[in-house]
């Protein structure tokens, strides 16, 4: 009589108990869990550090072009026939925020053939003034610049609505530095100067916020003022860059 081998071979063969097939899908969803859990969290962090580099781009965007401008204050062109001692214009003057709304800067200069004011426009003759208006749009969280260009320094006035300079710019505070004792150095930071004629630098800040919703946790953000406050539910990413700027052509090497 054969024996058929292959038969005792099958039907010792056992498979996985209820149990143990529990125990295995129990085990399965935990790790996953810890890996989608781990991966969540890193993502939440990369979008962060992400939307934290933008703000530092945008920040150091903002403070270039202000401070550009601000440093060019009361710019006069020495012509080869002559020289000229003062600026014949409003060097610098802006209006501030009541209620802790934003302020305004107005920069004028006199342009060299070649420079551009903030719309881009070009100096085509010597002796023209460069007028660059700085102001938010608070509704669309926007930096503007309007550029003027002139043959005689205009009257500073209210900026008006402008060229779109920055995004995502919640606040734009400015403190003017003025020198009543006329030694060149700031004697104190006022928001609104009796005499434009004593500033001699600015504190500018400008507040950033990010792009994408949801990139904080609840907590607080320092706004323009120092001051602690709540980030609101849209829960974005907030920060103030601020820069203290000297009026060049208000400085000199003997004071």
């Amino acid at each position: 009589m054969r024996t058929d081998t292959k038969f005792f071979e099958c039907s010792s063969q056992r498979g996985f108990s209820l149990v143990e097939l529990m125990i295995a899908m129990t085990l399965g969803l935990v790790l996953l869990l810890v890996i989608g859990t781990v991966f969540v969290s890193s993502r939440q962090i990369f979008r962060e550090q992400e939307d934290n580099a933008r703000l530092q781009e945008s920040g150091r965007y903002a403070l270039e072009i202000l401070g550009r401008s601000i440093k060019q204050a009361g710019h006069v062109e020495v012509p080869f026939t002559g020289f000229k001692v003062a600026f014949e214009g409003t060097a610098i003057s802006g209006t501030n925020g009541a209620g802790g709304a934003a302020d305004t800067l107005t920069v004028q200069y006199e342009g060299a053939v070649g420079d551009r004011d903030c719309d881009g426009a070009g100096v085509t003759a010597a002796g023209r003034i460069i007028q660059n208006h700085f102001n938010l749009d608070s509704l669309n969280a926007q930096l503007q610049c309007k550029g003027d260009i002139a043959d005689i320094p205009p009257a500073p006035a209210a900026p008006p609505s402008g060229q779109v300079l920055l995004d995502n710019v919640e606040d734009f505070q400015v403190l003017y530095g003025i020198d009543t004792s006329g030694d060149q150095s700031v004697d104190q930071y006022t928001e609104m100067p009796v005499d434009w004629n004593q500033v001699v630098t600015t504190r500018i800040c400008v507040l950033i916020r990010s792009e994408k919703l949801n990139v904080v946790s609840a907590g607080n953000y320092l706004n323009c003022s120092g001051t602690s406050v709540a980030i609101p539910s849209d829960r974005r990413l907030r920060r103030a860059f601020t820069a203290t700027i000297n009026l060049r052509n208000r400085i000199n090497s003997a004071p």
